[in-house]
């Protein structure tokens, strides 16, 4: 393993502190089973104003330098698909219990996570890689859990998926 001394003050150091420290070992997920209430989308996008867009965007856009993202979109065509794991609220609650915000691990309540987990996941994606050219067949044959995929979106009420990326 190659080991590289990384100077104070440096523009490598500066730029890739962000990714260093998500990466940093101890990342996990939390051990909820369920939401201690219904996940509710509109408590789900108070939290992510005030939690999650400081470094994932207003619109969940993320953010860049020199091109390559720093803080991950969440939602828009360079986020993850509807296929992917984190799609799960349940999978997203977790993850971001346990890791968000961004060195304030466990700092969200349960209601939290599970609430911007909802909120995050209602929002458009890129298309589930195992899309068959119809939203209601994929949904059925691929998202029979605790996911968005195929259902109206709480925004503008057309079927999510239906306008993936």
């Amino acid at each position: 393993m190659k080991r590289y001394l990384l100077i104070p003050g440096c523009c490598l150091l500066r730029r890739s502190l962000p990714i260093l420290i998500w990466l940093k070992p101890g990342r996990s997920y939390a051990k909820m089973s369920h939401a201690p209430a219904e996940p509710d989308f509109v408590r789900g996008q108070r939290v992510y104003a005030s939690e999650c867009a400081v470094c994932h965007g207003k619109n969940g856009e993320g953010q860049q330098v020199d091109n390559r993202y720093v803080f991950p979109p969440l939602w828009g065509k360079d986020s993850y698909n509807w296929g992917a794991g984190m799609h799960q609220i349940n999978t997203a609650a977790n993850f971001i219990k346990a890791n968000m915000p961004l060195g304030e691990r466990y700092s969200l309540s349960d209601q939290q996570a599970w609430d911007v987990a909802l909120f995050i996941n209602s929002q458009e994606r890129p298309q589930d890689p195992r899309f068959d050219g119809s939203v209601s067949q994929t949904a059925e044959a691929y998202h029979q859990h605790n996911d968005r995929y195929g259902k109206p979106s709480p925004v503008d009420r057309h079927l999510l998926g239906s306008q993936a990326f």
